[in-house]
Order: C-alpha cells, then sequence, then structure tokens
C-alpha cells in the first residue's frame, strides 16, 4: 500500500481552488453481477473515499458485513486518527446478496470522503441500495458466514466453530482456550481452594500431589461436562449455575470454606466416613485433610460455585448444544475446556507437593496461610451478596488480624523471621489502606468482587450516566417501546453482583470515555438479575442465553439482532469495533 502524509493530503497548492458538491465528487452506480451486487464508485479528482466509513444495513438497522472492495487502497497518515484507508480514482464494492435474509428488497449504504485539494470533508452520506429480485437467497448460508468473519473469542462464532470443525480439532481448541482461562478472576480463587487441600495432607510427594491435583481438576472438568449433556436434553432452562448464586447458597458455601479453614488452623481434622474411609486406607491411601474423593467433589462444587461467569467458550458450547442437542460433542468439548482450565492447577499441585515444607513448626505456619486462603474464599464468595462497606471491612479485619498474628509488631531476629514480619507488615498495611477507603466511603475504585451490593442500584457505578437500570419486564417492554419510537438501536447490558466479570466491565470499559461517548448514541440498558425471578429466568430461556455478562442489540424495529450477540467479557477494541457496525 502507498504511504502519504497529512501534508499531502490538504494542499491549498493544488489545481482546483473551490469546492465541488458531494454528489459530484463522488458519484456510483450499482447493478447485478455474478450473483453479487457491484457498486461502482467513481471519484473526482482529489476526492477519496474512506473504506472503513461504509457501513451496509438492513431495513431493521441490521449491520450487514458480506461485502467487499476490489481494488487495494491507500494508507494515509491522519493527525488524529493515525493511519485510514482510503480510495482515489475508482473504486468497487462488491456485495454478497446470497447471504441476505429472504425477501430483502433494499439495503442502507452510508459512506464518506473527503476533497484533499481545498481540505474539506463531506458529511457521511446515506443512500438506498434495490436488491435483484432473482437473487438466490440463503438464510442459513448469511448466519454461516457472518460468523467466518469473526473471530473466535465470542460465543457466536464458537457456536459456527462447533457446527463446522472436525470433532479431534473441537477438543484441542477448547483445550487451549481452557488454558487461556485459568488466569481470569473466575478461576484464579481455585488456586488457594487446590493449595489449601494439598496441605492438609502429610508425606506429601509430587506424584500425590499430582494425584490430588489431578482429582480436583477431574472433577471440575467432568462437572462441565455433565453440564452440556444435561443441558442437550433440557435446553437453556437447565440454569444451575444461576440458582447456586443465590444468597442462602453462597452462605452455605462460605461456611463451608470457613469450616475448612478452621481445620487448616488445627481445631479440628476433616475425615471422609469410616464406612468410606477404612476401604481406602486399606488401598493405603491417606485421608487426613480429605481424600481423593472428597478432593474429586471439592472440584466438582467449585465449578459451579466458585466460578460463576459464563466465558465465551463455555456459551458458546452451551449454545450450540442447546440448539443442536449434540450433547456428546458439546460434553466433549467442556470436559477439554474444564481439563485445559485445571492444567495449570495440576502442574501447582504437582511442583507445589515437592517444595512443600515437611512436618513440624514450618508445616504449621504454611497450613495456617493456607486457611487464611480459605477464609479469603469464603469472604469473596459472600462479596457477590454483601454491601460493599460490609464486604471491605472483612478484608480489613482479615488483613489486619492476620498481619498481627504473623508477627507484624515482634522483633525479628533471624532472616527468616525478618523475611515472615516484611510478609506480616504488608498484610497490616493493605489493610490500613483499605480501611482508609473505607472510612472515605472512596471505595467506588477498589477492584474487588463486591463492586456493588446487593442493597445498592447499580447505577451507583461510574457507568451510570449511560445506562439505565431495570429488573422488571414492563420496564423493559417501556424502554424498548420508546427507543423504537425515537428510531434508535438498544443495547442490554445482562449484569448480576455476583457475575465477577460483570463488574470488572462495569468498572473498566463502561466507565472508559470513548466507551460511554459511542453508549450514547444507543439506548443503553443494563438489566439487573442479581435477584433471579421468573421474568428473569423466561428472558435468559428466550434468548439462549446461559448467565452474565452477556450484551443483546434490538434493532430499529425493536426486534432483537441474533447475530450481534456478545457473551462473555470483550475488550475495549473489540467493543467499540463491534459498536461501529451499527452506525446509529
Amino acid at each position: 500500500m502507498a504511504s502519504m502524509s497529512w501534508a499531502g493530503i490538504f494542499d491549498s497548492s493544488q489545481e482546483r481552488t473551490t469546492a465541488i458538491s458531494a454528489s459530484d465528487a463522488i458519484q456510483y452506480e450499482s447493478q447485478p453481477m455474478d450473483g453479487q451486487l457491484q457498486v461502482l464508485f467513481t471519484l473526482a479528482d482529489h476526492i477519496y473515499l474512506y473504506r472503513d466509513k461504509l457501513k451496509l444495513s438492513l431495513k431493521d438497522g441490521t449491520p450487514f458485513k458480506q461485502a467487499k472492495f476490489v481494488e487495494v487502497p491507500e494508507v494515509i497518515q491522519d493527525p488524529s486518527f493515525g493511519e485510514v484507508a482510503v480510495f482515489f480514482n475508482v473504486a468497487t464494492l462488491m456485495i454478497d446478496t446470497s447471504a441476505l435474509p429472504a425477501n430483502t428488497t433494499q439495503i442502507t449504504m452510508k459512506y464518506q470522503g473527503c476533497d484533499k485539494a481545498i481540505g474539506l470533508c463531506y458529511p457521511p452520506q446515506k443512500v438506498i441500495l434495490d436488491i435483484p429480485t432473482n437473487k438466490a437467497v440463503s438464510k442459513q448460508t448469511s448466519t454461516t458466514q457472518t460468523t467466518s468473519i469473526n473471530e473466535l473469542d465470542n460465543a457466536g462464532s464458537i457456536q459456527g466453530f462447533l457446527q463446522n470443525a472436525g470433532t479431534l480439532l473441537v477438543i484441542a481448541t477448547f483445550l487451549l482456550l481452557g488454558i487461556g482461562l485459568t488466569f481470569t478472576p473466575c478461576v484464579l480463587p481455585m488456586v488457594p481452594i487446590l493449595s489449601s487441600v494439598i496441605a492438609g495432607h502429610d508425606n506429601l510427594t509430587p506424584r500425590k500431589g499430582f494425584m490430588l491435583s489431578t482429582s480436583y481438576v477431574l472433577g471440575m472438568a467432568i462437572t462441565f461436562a455433565l453440564a452440556g449433556v444435561l443441558v442437550g436434553v433440557l435446553g437453556a432452562r437447565f440454569n444451575i449455575q444461576i440458582y447456586m448464586q443465590q444468597p442462602w447458597v453462597l452462605g452455605i458455601f462460605a461456611g463451608l470454606f470457613v469450616l475448612l479453614a478452621l481445620s487448616m488452623f488445627g481445631f479440628y481434622e476433616i475425615r471422609l466416613p469410616r464406612f468410606i474411609q477404612d476401604p481406602l486406607d486399606k488401598l493405603n491411601q491417606n485421608q487426613k485433610g480429605g481424600g481423593f474423593i472428597s478432593v474429586f467433589l471439592m472440584g466438582g462444587l467449585s465449578a459451579i460455585v466458585v466460578s460463576p461467569c459464563v466465558t465465551a467458550p463455555l456459551a458458546g458450547a452451551l449454545v450450540y448444544i442447546s440448539t443442536t442437542g449434540d450433547a456428546v460433542l458439546g460434553g466433549f468439548a467442556l470436559f477439554a475446556l474444564g481439563i485445559g482450565m485445571g492444567l495449570p492447577l495440576i502442574a501447582i499441585g504437582t511442583t507445589g507437593a515437592s517444595v512443600m515444607p515437611k512436618a513440624g513448626m514450618w508445616m504449621d505456619k504454611v497450613k495456617s496461610f493456607f486457611g487464611v486462603l480459605l477464609l479469603a474464599v469464603a469472604l469473596w464468595i459472600l462479596g457477590r451478596v454483601l454491601p460493599e462497606d460490609i464486604y471491605l471491612a472483612g478484608w480489613v479485619i482479615l488483613l489486619g488480624s492476620y498481619g498481627v498474628i504473623l508477627g507484624a509488631f515482634e522483633a525479628a531476629e533471624s532472616g527468616k523471621q525478618r523475611l515472615v514480619k516484611g510478609f506480616a507488615l504488608l498484610a497490616f498495611a493493605l489493610a490500613m489502606m483499605l480501611m482508609f477507603k473505607l472510612v472515605m466511603g472512596n471505595t467506588t475504585h477498589i477492584a474487588t468482587p463486591a463492586m456493588s451490593g446487593a442493597s445498592q442500584q447499580v447505577t451507583n457505578t461510574t457507568s451510570d450516566s449511560v445506562f439505565k437500570t431495570i429488573t422488571t419486564e414492563t420496564q423493559l417492554k417501556t424502554l424498548l417501546g420508546a427507543a423504537k419510537t425515537q428510531e434508535k438501536i438498544v443495547m442490554v447490558d445482562l449484569y448480576a453482583d455476583w457475575c465477577i466479570e460483570c463488574k470488572i466491565m462495569a468498572k473498566t470499559l463502561f466507565a472508559d470515555e470513548q466507551v460511554k461517548t459511542e453508549l450514547a448514541k444507543f439506548e443503553s440498558i443494563k438489566l439487573d438479575i442479581t435477584e433471579f425471578n421468573e421474568f428473569h429466568k423466561s428472558y435468559l430461556e428466550e434468548k439462549g442465553i446461559f448467565g452474565p455478562p452477556a450484551l443483546l442489540f434490538y434493532g430499529l424495529d425493536g426486534n432483537i439482532i441474533e447475530d450481534a450477540q456478545v457473551l462473555g467479557e470483550i475488550s475495549k477494541e473489540d467493543f467499540l469495533q463491534h459498536l461501529d457496525q451499527f452506525d446509529p
């Protein structure tokens, strides 16, 4: 591609010094050609057409992307926007009319250009193109082609990938996707749980650490696979993960982790019932701190309770299973996803076993450390339903107490003692910082799981100026009706307090000024399903969604735009690009 500086674009020394109209500067004609619609742009001297400003959309506002330019654009350097691709003289756009929905007779085209001779940019132009009535249309082809242009990072493209890829490729891909999900906020809490379980065993070897961590990961992976099979049989109405996020359920599991933490502190030992433990003891399997079966069960519970967010790979697989009923492939894909998520955990469990201190005072301190981690997991779970100030106070108490117990204010003589004291002072200092935030009432910028409590409205976040928060069907219908009257595209953000990824998106993506500017062009609605009810259940079933975070878009006609859903977390760059296709 050629390159050109801005100085060469708006150069007053060009031969023409008077402006011409937009219709004279950029002319076009369209005609059918080989099952496509050809749009030929003829550009006057010194006029250029932006490649990325050309947008196609259907009557209801749904973007249409099955089109491409024949010519290679030139690249010019814009001091405000960086490199932009443009066309001079002529530009040929080929629109694949076979990918249009049935009975489509017209399509909207928007484009924009500039006059480099006098430094003038024309307003965006909007025209209606007639579609030949004898076009061959296949709705299924449209869906497939639309999916193919997306990257494998959202639920829709993953669903299409499952439909077209071979079994081995699907399993290998989901294994890699699982590895990539390991270090996300919805999976990281599993690390202290597994570490604490391993620390509860004496005579620990790398082999035993491997077997314990593998048991944990298998419990997690099989739970994912079973969820996939049940979804294949029952469809989207099987949504146990959301029901497991109710306050009373979270309270029970938080209490379980508190009990596990107390066992790490030496108050008691947790053993399986004798009728189970005795046969296992005969197989020389030490059950102190929990055996392989209990570790397996803990992995399964962690998959449901500790990891509440629906990621794009998980959502895509569940949508595929629910719509096709192919529980076998979906189950294998989710099992591979769970194994991929667990591979780093197995590595931690195996290598951690080789460096774990042997029995003695050091081992007791290590167990106490993991006990504190389990208390942190319990607090983290409750953070989805606790008011933020109470949740933050819990962290202050936990970190401050552990810092004091660890010896933050005791004399240190040896090098090891000084190292421990350093960690103790760090924990206590962090507690004091959080307490200062709590006292000052400035908790909105603390990136914790409890960014807003169940008793607080979501509109207390930094994205409150953009979203209208609702919880009921009546509110949703009212806003959708108003948006249809105003001819605005609607974006619905599916949100819940117990969804960690939702809160991260609220504090980062939706708080970004550039994103807020773009969202102001839409009717942005936040549907809060924290207090999950029958309307929320039916809405998720109707849309084929298995949980938050999710973004849904409604066209100008008030109907859902099926191919525009975003399931799982999305980056700022991808989100802005996604919004750009609507051009409201």
